[in-house]
């Protein structure tokens, strides 16, 4: 085996591109032993253009024989790195281990690149010699898309690094759903139907883009946007709520679908907080949630009512404690270091 690399973008001079979840994977590869094959991307207009270009060209003189590790995808460049690193894998004799933080070909989000999405998610299942699938179901989607089954490993859920304890804060046993994250009613449609439902359910909302002319229920309660460092000590009391897509009764539409396979960090987020989860039963990480019994699972947000009616403070209690255990791994990388150990084994 030799060397080991993962790409490290930078954007500007010392900051790190990319959302908390791929700052943490970086780290997390890091304390790994695995070293950043950094391209450090500049400029904009022409010129940053042409320094993109120059930058993914610095793949192709990666050492031969190398282990290489790409959260995919990458953002930049989208149809252009994928391509190259095809042909450099080919050339240099590279071991490619894709880390999948988003399949944008099943996302649809961005039907105007939708075809750049395919190309890059079907280029990937061709050249990686191991992909790291977000869970069980999405593991069934790469099968079905050629991916052997002996090259996918299952992550379970992303790790959330912080020094943010959930023990050195007390948790309250509440009819209340928590929803931390982009609270744009035009992009989660749900967030505005919740003026309709059950008033016994307390809703506490954190994240940018509140609106109270559309949220005008006196259940809701804006709570304030908080950086992902400060978000775990502000929840405090009853449910992290996992949900997407157009409606409260289930989790329709493209966004919604895609939790079919993906991992959100929401519920991340939530776990590393100690906080007890409702999630859609049709959900992938539905199972992750009965498994560890860290949460509700229901049909549509309003079920949640009778679920906590029926529920005890003994019985919210014990997956609270459940939800600390689960943060304690997160904080400290475990999952993922575990897959990347498995991995790096089965190299030797």
């Amino acid at each position: 085996m030799g060397n080991k690399y993962y790409i490290n973008i930078k954007m500007k001079e010392n900051n790190n591109a990319g959302s908390k979840a791929v700052n943490d994977c970086n780290n997390i590869l890091k304390q790994c032993g695995i070293e950043p094959y950094t391209l450090n991307i500049k400029g904009e207009g022409l010129l940053g253009k042409i320094n993109k270009v120059f930058e993914f060209e610095k793949l192709k003189k990666i050492p031969e024989n190398s282990v290489l590790f790409i959260q995919h995808p990458i953002y930049i460049n989208k149809n252009y790195y994928i391509d190259v690193l095809k042909n450099t894998k080919k050339k240099k004799n590279l071991k490619l281990v894709f880390l999948i933080n988003d399949l944008d070909s099943l996302r649809k989000m961005f039907p105007e690149s939708q075809h750049i999405f395919e190309h890059i998610d079907e280029t990937m299942y061709e050249i990686a010699d191991y992909v790291i699938a977000h869970n069980s179901k999405m593991k069934r989607y790469l099968i079905e898309h050629g991916v052997e089954e002996s090259k996918i490993y299952e992550l379970g859920i992303f790790d959330y690094l912080t020094n943010i304890n959930p023990n050195n804060k007390s948790i309250r046993y509440s009819k209340t759903l928590n929803i931390a994250g982009n609270l744009d009613t035009n992009k989660s449609n749900y967030i505005r139907e919740l003026n309709g439902v059950d008033k016994t359910i307390n809703f506490n909302l954190y994240g940018l883009n509140f609106d109270k002319n559309v949220l005008t229920s006196e259940a809701i309660h804006y709570k304030g946007a908080f950086p992902s460092d400060e978000i775990p000590s502000q929840l405090t009391e009853g449910f992290g709520l996992v949900w997407d897509g157009n409606t409260a009764s289930c989790c329709a539409g493209n966004t919604g679908e895609y939790l079919k396979y993906n991992n959100p960090h929401k519920l991340s987020l939530y776990m590393v907080s100690g906080l007890p989860v409702v999630i859609w039963s049709q959900a992938a990480e539905a199972e992750f949630v009965k498994c560890n019994n860290v949460g509700l699972v229901v049909d549509s947000i309003e079920d949640f009512s009778i679920k906590f009616d029926n529920l005890s403070e003994n019985d919210y209690y014990k997956m609270v404690e459940n939800a600390k255990n689960v943060s304690y791994k997160l904080r400290n990388g475990e999952y993922l270091r575990k897959v990347i150990q498995d991995i790096i084994k089965d190299l030797k």
